[in-house]
């Protein structure tokens, strides 16, 4: 007799499921509909009309490729809410996996997400249960939806409500009960993602440790088989090519390892995969080197069901078949109140790839470390190497995340975001290539420290978004940059160098931008470029793919390269003076162009120029404007020191001046008395802008007594307080981050698409400036909205947006920016001594208090301007005058 459910209604979820991370059951729905941004008010559409015209004759000629495309403006990607924490490493191509699950999301193509494939019928794990030589229960353990019609003989109707998930990037647990077995299967996903490791971390493997626990009085024999078939779930791939496949063992060790490769193509790129496991002391472990995905299974599953073992091969499909799985299983037995463990692992070896234009051959940087790759496929070793290692990665793992876990301190939201928002390091596009002499034909620009940085650490590069397909947008790395800062710095030092040669570089073919409708050169010399292009063309030879705008006229690229350059001299170089030579004359040349093309009057200021001429590439600022001007002084600052380091005595003086008449002006023209205005003339003029003191922010999260020379700190105290009086706490309720642009009435600036955005990267980013002002509490709860309305209640986990609006939309899914939260665990450590004797860190709320925090703060607030106040009539800035103006005498 077969327990019945209701005797196990005291069931408990095992401690891994309940640790910190982000937590669902399989049939966990969104508390918040949400769908990709499609209401522009009237008069938006009415000025977008030209840009419109211009950009739907550029989008109908790729109406049959839709993937040429940098930016699909007319068809948005929209979001999945069951994504969970991907598989892989980092550069390497990643493997989506949901919480119910299954495995979705391929992104082994070289900078392209496939979001649109649904899961993979045949990737799947699946368990089988005898008792008395016979099969009493078998299912695959996924509860994900299957409508493809494929393996119709598999049973997949395993219940959601008995699938617990917790994510803790790169780590996740699911966890499947069976109650009438009194059988729980728990299965750890681990991919090899560690900081400061630059071999490891770009294999690109996953481990399953899959633990199997009988709470009940009966004997069972168990058996867990794997399976996976070739492509990737997009019908392009799927029968692309002759597939084959090979078994494989080793016997050197303790325990020995076998498993199954899979050789097919993807995009007319060879790509391998291993399926291996651990041979466990009284196991019996069996290899099925191929079985036909595409009919109904049967053969399959009635072999698993009748032996507890997977068949050697399916005869019905053939050796060289163009659709074929294969499948590694372990059966074992399995005593009353016990519990056995059984590693598996899941390599792709796609060494050799190409970009959509198919100029040149990357190699993927893991090729370095195998000797077999150029002869042939390295999957088996990669299972292998990862199989062996397992122990070590997860050992370190919980040394780098344990500081943060285990600290009382911190809330449990914090610990989950901090480690979970990194998911698009591995599942951003992202790519990792070993370096190619042969690049310098089509790369002359490329500086031999370039080259030799590269030659030690290989090339990098990431998505703006998954499907704003631009490789590192520089405007948004700004943000993003701390992840790599904090945890591979030689990756950061890498991109920076390799930055500064762009500088230099041009492009001398005209385009026509489709926003404004203007001709110019793609790419400008003494301009840092946008992006290095789109994956899709050739990224790194076709760069600037991004033809909205003329980005040779955005103000802020060239100050974040300057700001960049200072931070990754100081901190991460270790102010190594090879790195400041190569990238001071570079700064040098790109200030002294701001200072003669950006600098309308001569006043040391520069100002916009009334288009959207910066990364918020929606919303128009004009003269002299908080955001920019900002930035700007900020590389004035920087730039003096590294003259001074360099010895550059007339450029230092020249910036000295420069930098107290821009002081000045800045006050003069931005300064109300609360804040600095949006700008200096606008539609938005008044607004209180959520990023007004981002070039304050960077420096300061640098070198906090050259920040204070920039900007008195009573204005950068009140403007923070004014941003989170109204920008936080007026928005969403309080609870849903930092809205971009706020009217001084408490009133949403809606003039501009953007300005009524709450920017993921960016509410990080201003949580992490009130970190290094003190205000610890107000940072937590602003950054709390971003995360917590993403992750648990818009169905946005592992797809963090670049902005979210009050209500019901989103816009661009799988966003780059959201990775500044690591500037906050930046800051903490620089401002607050996280986790050494001189931690000042205060005991933060939890969620559950939250909402009663900000609702005090709430209540609180009063509004200390109105839109038709100025600064002239408020006394501050005359009073600031004269303080000034007595000190100095």
């Amino acid at each position: 007799m077969l327990a019945s459910p209701e005797e196990h209604d005291d069931w408990l979820l095992p401690s891994d499921v309940l640790g910190p991370g982000w937590k669902a059951r399989a049939d966990r729905k969104p508390k918040d509909k949400r769908v990709p941004f499609n209401r522009p008010t009237p008069y938006q559409i009415y000025e977008a009309l030209p840009f419109v015209r211009r950009y739907f004759m550029y989008w109908m000629k790729h109406t049959f490729d839709k993937e040429k495309l940098f930016i699909n403006t007319f068809q948005p990607l929209k979001h999945k809410p069951y994504y969970g924490v991907p598989c892989g490493g980092i550069g390497c191509g990643a493997i989506g996996r949901d919480f119910r699950g299954g495995f979705c999301k391929f992104s082994l193509r070289p900078g392209l997400v496939e979001h649109k494939v649904d899961v993979v019928t045949a990737d799947q794990f699946i368990l089988s249960v005898r008792e008395n030589d016979s099969c009493i229960y078998q299912k695959v353990l996924s509860a994900a939806d299957i409508h493809s019609g494929q393996l119709s003989t598999w049973d997949f109707s395993f219940p959601k409500k008995h699938v617990h998930y917790r994510g803790l990037f790169p780590r996740s647990w699911t966890t499947y009960r069976i109650p009438e077995l009194g059988l729980t299967v728990t299965i750890r996903q681990v991919s090899p993602v560690l900081p400061h490791n630059y071999e490891d971390t770009t294999y690109p493997v996953c481990l399953f440790i899959i633990d199997v626990d009988n709470s009940s009085t009966r004997e069972y024999q168990v058996s867990v088989a794997f399976t996976f078939r070739n492509g990737t779930g997009n019908r392009r791939w799927e029968r692309e090519s002759e597939c084959s496949a090979v078994r494989f063992e080793t016997y050197d060790e303790k325990e020995p390892i076998s498993g199954v490769s899979l050789d097919h193509t993807i995009s007319s790129m060879p790509c391998t995969y291993g399926l291996a496991t651990t041979h466990k002391e009284s196991t019996t472990t069996s290899i099925c080197e191929r079985f036909d995905p595409s009919r109904n299974g049967s053969a399959f599953w009635n072999h698993l069901m009748q032996t507890g073992d997977v068949p050697s091969f399916e005869e019905e499909c053939s050796i060289n078949a163009r659709e074929m799985a294969v499948s590694v299983c372990n059966r074992f037995n399995l005593p009353p109140n016990s519990k056995k463990t059984h590693d598996y692992a899941l390599s792709w070896d796609m060494p050799k790839v190409h970009f959509g234009s198919v100029t040149r051959s990357y190699h993927r940087r893991y090729t370095r470390f195998f000797e077999a790759s150029e002869a042939g496929s390295v999957a088996d070793s990669l299972c292998v190497r990862a199989l062996r290692l397992r122990n070590q990665w997860e050992e370190e793992i919980e040394k780098w995340q344990s500081p943060i876990l285990t600290h009382e301190k911190l809330p449990d939201w914090y610990k989950s975001a901090i480690f979970n928002e990194l998911y698009f390091i591995t599942d951003g596009g992202t790519v990792w290539f070993e370096f190619d002499e042969n690049w310098a034909d089509h790369e002359t620009h490329l500086s031999e420290y370039t080259k030799e940085k590269m030659k030690s650490i290989g090339r990098f590069g990431y998505l703006e978004s998954w499907e704003y397909r631009m490789v590192n947008t520089y405007d948004v790395h700004f943000y993003a940059s701390y992840a790599l800062a904090e945890l591979w710095p030689q990756l950061e030092l890498t991109v920076q160098s390799e930055f500064t040669d762009q500088v230099y570089h041009s492009i001398e073919k005209p385009t026509r931008f489709h926003m404004e409708g203007d001709w110019a050169n793609v790419k400008t010399a003494s301009r840092v470029p946008h992006d290095l292009g789109n994956p899709a063309d050739e990224p790194w030879i076709a760069t600037n793919a991004y033809v909205m705008h003329d980005t040779g006229k955005w103000k802020d690229l060239n100050m974040k390269y300057v700001l960049t350059s200072w931070r990754d001299y100081v901190v991460l170089s270790e102010e190594h003076q090879e790195f400041l030579h190569h990238t001071w004359p570079a700064i040098r040349m790109i200030m002294l162009e701001a200072l003669e093309n950006w600098d309308q009057n001569g006043d040391g200021m520069i100002e916009n120029f009334g288009k959207a001429d910066q990364t918020y590439d929606a919303w128009q600022m004009e003269g002299v404007s908080a955001y920019c001007g900002s930035l700007w002084l900020a590389s004035l600052r920087v730039s003096i020191e590294m003259a001074v380091l360099v010895k550059d005595e007339e450029t230092e003086k020249l910036f000295r001046s420069t930098l107290e008449k821009a002081k000045k002006v800045f006050i003069d023209v931005l300064w109300t008395g609360t804040y600095f205005r949006f700008c200096e003339r606008s539609r938005s003029r008044e607004t209180v802008m959520a990023d007004q003191l981002c070039g304050y922010w960077f420096l300061q999260s640098v070198s906090p007594e050259l920040a204070d020379e920039i900007l008195p700190n009573p204005m950068v105290r009140s403007a923070l307080d004014t941003i989170y009086r109204l920008n936080v706490c007026r928005f969403g309720n309080g609870q849903m981050g930092a809205v971009n642009g706020m009217k001084p009435s408490g009133v949403v600036d809606r003039e501009y698409i953007q300005a009524d955005e709450m920017w993921t990267g960016v509410t990080y980013a201003v949580a992490s400036l009130l970190i290094q002002q003190g205000e610890v509490e107000k940072a937590f709860h602003t950054a709390s909205g971003s995360y917590l309305t993403c992750f648990e209640q818009t169905g946005l986990q592992y797809q963090t947006p670049e902005a979210l609006y009050e209500s019901k939309f989103y816009r661009a899914i799988g966003y780059m920016r959201p990775l500044s939260i690591w500037a906050m665990q930046w800051s903490l450590k620089k401002h607050c001594g996280f986790n050494t004797s001189k931690e000042n860190l205060p005991t933060l709320p939890s969620t559950t208090t939250t909402a009663t925090v900000q609702k005090t703060e709430i209540e609180r607030i009063t509004v200390e301007t109105s839109a038709s106040e100025d600064s002239s009539s408020l006394g501050y800035v005359s009073d600031y005058r004269e303080e000034k103006t007595t000190k100095t005498r």
